[in-house]
């Protein structure tokens, strides 16, 4: 089936990850889901991750070492010119060129990473999904197996056990008009989202 692609204002995620905990369990193996104008949607998130990764880790690797290589120009930069107030020695001048060289490396080291930023800003908003149901196909959706979980998300994983914070997650049962039945799971604050899909598409189905 064709991919669709969208901006992420287009959408209303069905299951995201509560806790950045989750993904080092079975979780990250759950498809997202996503509602749109036309349907329910599985997410190609593994091909939006292997996008935004180069970029992410450039951008990364630029604001480690940027700073390095900014205050390195600028030792190098200061010293030589005090060494050349006190004697012109040549090497003094290369020190200074050196210096000069690595700040102006790093202004455009900077530029480009506000350009990487920019690249990673656009990957996160742009999605892309297989229709899994249209919603002329739905015939109703039933939210079930409610349940509490804890989705503390503090850095602390101690502090999140001794005072957790919880939220209702449920399933979708999606009944189709040909008698499918389609499994949602772990969508968060079910009932409302629910509510909401429905009045956000202007959608009619029990």
């Amino acid at each position: 089936m064709a991919m669709r692609k969208f901006n992420y204002n287009e959408i209303v995620v069905l299951n995201p990850m509560q806790t950045r905990y989750q993904m080092m369990t079975s979780r990250v193996f759950v498809p997202l889901y996503a509602a749109t104008n036309d349907g329910i949607y599985r997410m190609n998130r593994a091909k939006r991750m292997m996008r935004g990764l180069p970029a992410v880790l450039g951008l990364m690797i630029g604001i480690i070492v940027l700073p390095f290589i900014t205050i390195v120009g600028i030792g190098f930069l200061a010293y030589s010119a005090l060494s050349i107030s006190f004697n012109n020695d040549p090497i003094d001048w290369i020190l200074a060129l050196f210096g000069v060289g690595m700040i102006a490396g790093s202004v455009f080291g900077i530029i480009k990473l506000v350009k990487i930023r920019k690249r990673v800003e656009r990957i996160a908003n742009e999605l892309e999904g297989e229709l899994v149901v249209s919603w002329s196909q739905v015939k109703t959706i039933t939210v079930m197996n409610v349940r509490q979980e804890n989705v503390a998300n503090r850095p602390s994983l101690t502090l999140n056990i001794i005072a957790p914070i919880y939220k209702e997650i449920g399933d979708w049962h999606v009944l189709t008009v040909d008698g499918r039945d389609i499994t949602i799971p772990d969508v968060d604050d079910p009932y409302n989202k629910l509510n909401y899909v429905k009045k956000r598409f202007d959608l009619n189905f029990s």
